[in-house]
């Protein structure tokens, strides 16, 4: 028999309806979209609305993307289908009691159960959508700013990085682009400033035959100091009147705001990307989708969604951004339909993720409060079903260039989602605002050394950072995870909440405070090796590393295969990886362990749709005087063969292997991770997609 359910109250109170839900003693509530408050959100009455906090850091209760949906420690999820304007009161009000209000629409919700937060997030996400596998490149790094301001600033930069050995996989542009000055110019959605910008498409060639892809800022607003604004009013969100609605107190100037429910200004706004995408632009960064500025007396036209009365803003202003996302993902499969589409946009609800959505956390703080808040803003967000987040790495708002801040924040961006390190640098565009680089190669060493290693690091793990967009798409899971994701009876599990796994493999503990010389650890069941020095460690108790600036803790659980891309030469972008060579590493178990690898082309769209990829399985087993590892595939071969490098931990010593009962090469390695210095016996073969049994004998 299952759980026994109580059923929710109904209530009515000051201008919310809703429903009440009892909780029990010791439950935590998980989830809520975007917030940098601790990842059990009981004791909180959060509001369920988008809005941007400029130079926000830790205990900020609102931000950009808030979701309606929560997991509990009890084994159920909860996902309140209602994009108005809304709250959840998480036993602060009255501790043993969860309250939802909404302020219009219909009162639907899905009650979730699962044994653990693993199925709970599947089971969600079969409801609102897994995020599709995003183009190979966009685990690179992706060079951005605030902002660059002519091409020759921009060619410059990306020249420096790469004769620096700077990866570079896209860059990205902000307003500058379509304007000389940050206020009075969104809405131009063109290449104004010729003398800046003289030839948009060569320099966009330029970059594409370099491998860097290029992505361009948009925003729903049009200005009426813009050219457009005459034409667009027609498609503008409008009063009580049904006058286009003016915005007379935007920061950036007074103008509309385009009314994304409507069909007809969908397509007024896209035909302002099509040229840009004719000129070989990649991708789009959304910003101010909130949106930004919103006034509750703003109306919207959503007949063409089959209503036939107009809404109110607070009745849809958490699903502007959502549709907002639908529209560039229905345009690109409609007009470009074997393209991965890239949109990193701002804001978003419940859903947004299979628009193929990569939302980052908003001006966050240059600080290390503001480098703190990440963590429980990250989990919280991949708890919520939104897998993609990431930070501005580095910081944005504010700061005074500390560049230890700025290391530390980018050996933990090595294992966020998205690697795209952010700034500002406006010269004269505000004398006011101090510029402070973004880009690695524009520091002194140490730092510029220790990123570039780290940088380095991203782009070895491709194989592995890949194969989980893959375990994403078909089965929901996030590439961030609470040490508590698979459930356990270890409470040490939630303590650790400056913790985190990087897929099932790998727990990353990042530094987060300035100057400290070792940092706690909690190491969950099992053994687990440095990834670094391969130092093993008895996990199921707590325990302290040594942190200088040179490496965060990051630790690989035993059992675990590792596939990696290790290049000799300076690796440029992904473009340099094809899966051809490929090295594994076995962090070796007395218990029988497995591990999939997916692999495709990397770009073509919906490969898992129609089975173009492939799938290599590994399992293994360690006694104390063998390895016994199985290697077989399934689906499409996507390499014919593959030269396979297999590694073991340092204190590994073979004198003997055998695959298919033939002896094979046994060498040894000394950069297998460039300049992280390991020094590991491997042994050397091919695999054509048949089965493989390797038979390891150890001295």
């Amino acid at each position: 028999a299952g759980k026994k359910i109580e059923l929710p109250a109904y209530f009515e109170s000051a201008g919310f309806r809703g429903f009440t839900f009892r909780l029990k003693k010791n439950e935590e509530i998980y989830g809520t979209g975007e917030r940098s408050v601790p990842l059990n959100r009981r004791g909180y009455k959060l509001n369920l609305y988008n809005q941007p906090a400029y130079g926000y850091s830790m205990n900020a209760e609102s931000l950009n993307y808030s979701v309606p949906f929560i997991i509990s420690s009890d084994g159920y999820g909860i996902f309140f289908d209602n994009p108005s304007k809304s709250y959840l009161d998480i036993g602060k009000t009255n501790n043993d009691i969860m309250q939802y209000g909404a302020s219009s629409g219909e009162l639907t919700f899905y009650r979730i159960p699962g044994k653990n937060m693993d199925e709970i997030l599947r089971k969600y996400q079969s409801l609102v959508g897994t995020q599709p596998i995003p183009a190979r490149w966009v685990f690179g790094n992706l060079m951005s700013r605030f902002g660059y301001r002519s091409e020759a600033q921009l060619m410059s930069t990306v020249n420096k990085m790469k004769a620096e050995n700077f990866p570079v996989d896209a860059v990205i542009l902000d307003l500058f682009w379509f304007g000389d000055s940050i206020q009075g110019t969104l809405g131009n959605l063109d290449w104004k400033n010729k003398t800046a910008w003289p030839e948009p498409k060569k320099m966009i060639a330029n970059l594409n035959q370099q491998g860097i892809k290029t992505i361009l800022i948009t925003e729903p607003f049009v200005l009426n100091t813009t050219p457009n604004y005459e034409v667009s009013k027609k498609f503008q969100a409008v009063d009580s009147a049904g006058d286009p609605f003016v915005l007379t107190t935007f920061y950036f100037g007074n103008g509309g705001l385009l009314d994304l429910f409507r069909k007809d200004a969908q397509d007024w706004f896209w035909s302002k990307y099509e040229p840009q995408i004719a000129n070989g632009v990649t991708g789009w960064w959304g910003d101010l989708g909130e949106p930004e500025t919103h006034p509750s007396t703003m109306n919207h036209n959503l007949k063409d969604l089959g209503f036939n009365r107009i809404f109110k803003a607070d009745e849809v202003h958490n699903i502007y951004g959502h549709y907002w996302d639908k529209m560039l993902f229905d345009k690109y499969a409609k007009e470009y339909p074997s393209v991965r589409i890239f949109n990193l946009n701002r804001s978003g609800y419940a859903g947004s993720p299979r628009y193929g959505v990569f939302p980052w956390s908003g001006d966050v703080s240059r600080s290390w409060d503001g480098l703190k808040a990440q963590l429980p803003l990250m989990i919280g967000m991949s708890m919520s079903g939104v897998p993609y987040i990431h930070a501005d790495a580095g910081g944005f708002a504010g700061g005074d260039g500390d560049k230890e801040l700025y290391t530390r924040w980018l050996q933990f961006a090595t294992f966020t989602p998205v690697f795209r390190p952010h700034g500002t640098a406006l010269g004269n565009m505000d004398p006011n605002a101090k510029d402070i680089p973004s880009e690695a190669a524009l520091y002194d060493d140490p730092y510029k050394s220790i990123v570039r290693r780290y940088m380095q690091l991203r782009y070895a793990m491709l194989p592995y950072n890949y194969t989980m967009a893959y375990q994403q798409a078909k089965f929901g899971k996030p590439l961030v995870r609470p040490l508590f994701y698979y459930g356990s009876s270890d409470s040490n599990l939630l303590k650790a909440g400056d913790e985190f796994m990087w897929g099932d493999e790998i727990l990353v503990a990042p530094v987060l405070e300035k100057g400290v010389a070792e940092r706690k650890i909690y190491f969950p069941e099992g053994n687990w090796y440095n990834l670094i020095t391969d130092e093993k460690i008895t996990g199921h108790k707590w325990g302290s590393e040594k942190t200088d600036i040179n490496n965060i803790p990051v630790f690989v659980k035993e059992g675990s295969f590792v596939p990696l891309f290790i290049s000799s030469d300076p690796v440029k972008n992904t473009g340099d990886y094809t899966g051809k060579d490929l090295t594994v590493k076995y962090y070796l178990s007395a218990q029988t362990s497995a591990y999939t690898m997916f692999d495709d082309d990397g770009i073509t769209n919906n490969t898992l749709g129609k089975g173009n990829y492939e799938l290599i399985n590994f399992t293994g087993r360690a006694g104390t005087k063998k390895i016994t590892v199985k290697i077989s595939g399934s689906h499409k071969i996507i390499q014919a063969t593959r030269n396979i490098k297999f590694l073991f931990p340092a204190d590994s010593k073979i004198i003997a292997a055998m695959i298919n009962n033939k002896p094979v090469l046994k060498n040894k390695t000394g950069s297998v991770m460039n300049e992280f210095k390991n020094r590991e016996d491997l042994i050397e073969f091919q695999y054509s997609g048949k089965p493989l049994d390797i038979v390891i004998t150890l001295q």
